[in-house]
């Protein structure tokens, strides 16, 4: 049987240097915090956890929420600083009966690449030792600036940045979080707050994909690892070597007034259609990106920016063509297409031979090598009632 964990995620952050709620970036399909709540929702043992949010945010972050998850989340009202918020945490598992001395885990919820691995890793060498957390090597000079000058260079031997989670006895963290408050320190990790308070740390070896979204520009590098680690083992089996393999996402929203347009296909008779600066075929649109992604040659909206009024109302079946011959000016031959299509309406079962055969066509790909598959969300979310989203898997081979 695995050793009880329980964990907090620290959710509460003002995003001030991002510009933008950084918890509500769209990766690939799900919100950034939900990344790191569901990779440590999955891991052995894991028991209760502690969401803590913005006090306004708590029906939002509820309803963000899958149904498998909602009783296993305590939602917990941030406080004025992170100790406070992690205090908070702490506090609302040790009253739903959580024993002191179980493992917990605190994580930055800004951190969305954190793997299972890596959490496991920390919280088995904090029961080894007292406390732990992920670190990585220092690989820059570092330079101590005042007024926009270089005064002196930093020794960075022994230097680390420290990642979470960080992993410690939950009575330890709110001993060692008590004791900071006291002293009227208000430390920037529960590792230090535990140093201070006599507790031993040591450290594990951190990951480059569990980075911190905090300026603009992180989402980008976030969303590639996070693509990496979603494709990784997807090539079809009997894929030749060097066959590589992306992910494509795209959602739009339905609208009164417009035709729809699904699958490089049109559904008459539909009351309403995508928006778009195209024509607004989320499933098309997730087609061109996984194969732009497998090729390492943009996304969509880089190779047909929405300011360009050249792709207002563009028929994104020439669009995947244009995709197609990018991808195979930079070496690559499209192999396999993998679509699902999340929709109330239309029902895609019906028409989805057209479908597969209207992308094949397309992208040069075999028919017998596209598949698409439509299915609804029960009514929930966005795709239940007020869009259309649409995921898709593309190999492709060295031409």
């Amino acid at each position: 049987m695995a050793t009880p964990l329980v964990a907090i995620v620290v959710a509460a952050g003002r995003s001030l240097r991002m510009g933008t709620d950084k918890l509500w970036i769209d990766l690939w399909g799900r919100p950034a915090w939900r990344w790191s709540v569901d990779t440590l929702a999955a891991l052995p043992g894991m028991g209760l956890m502690a969401l803590v949010v913005p006090e306004e945010g708590m029906t939002r972050f509820r309803d963000g929420l899958p149904d498998g998850l909602s009783d296993r989340c305590l939602l917990v009202a941030g406080g004025e600083e992170r100790p406070h918020s992690v205090l908070a945490g702490v506090t609302a598992l040790l009253e739903a009966g959580v024993a002191p001395d179980t493992m917990t885990l605190v994580h930055d919820a800004a951190r969305p690449g954190v793997s299972a691995e890596l959490a496991l890793a920390t919280a088995v060498a904090a029961r080894g030792a007292g406390a732990a957390l992920p670190a990585l090597p220092v690989p820059d000079t570092l330079w101590r600036v005042a007024d926009g000058r270089g005064v002196a260079v930093v020794e960075r031997t022994g230097l680390a940045g420290a990642q979470t989670p960080q992993a410690a006895p939950l009575e330890l963290l709110r001993d060692g979080i008590l004791a900071a408050l006291a002293r009227d320190e208000r430390p920037t990790d529960e590792a230090a707050a535990l140093l201070a308070h006599g507790v031993a740390v040591v450290t594990v070896a951190g990951e480059l994909a569990n980075r911190k979204l905090t300026d603009p520009g992180d989402d980008d590098l976030v969303r590639d690892a996070l693509r990496s680690r979603l494709t990784a083992g997807l090539a079809p089996e009997g894929a030749p070597a060097g066959a590589r393999t992306g992910i494509g996402f795209d959602a739009h929203r339905l609208v009164d007034g417009r035709p729809l347009r699904l699958g490089g296909l049109d559904w008459p008779g539909e009351p309403r259609g995508l928006e778009g600066h195209s024509d607004g075929d989320a499933a098309l649109h997730a087609v061109i990106d996984a194969l732009l992604g497998a090729a390492h040659a943009g996304d969509v909206g880089s190779l047909f920016p929405p300011d360009e009024e050249r792709w207002r109302g563009a028929d994104s079946a020439d669009l995947l063509a244009r995709a197609v011959a990018r991808v195979r000016e930079a070496g690559w031959v499209p192999s396999s297409i993998d679509l699902v299509v999340v929709a109330a309406r239309p029902a895609l079962a019906p028409r989805r031979e057209e479908v597969e055969a209207r992308i094949a066509q397309l992208s040069g790909v075999a028919e017998d090598a596209v598949s698409v598959r439509g299915t609804t969300s029960d009514g929930l979310g966005f795709a239940g009632a007020e869009g259309i989203a649409a995921w898709a898997v593309a190999t492709v081979e060295r031409g």
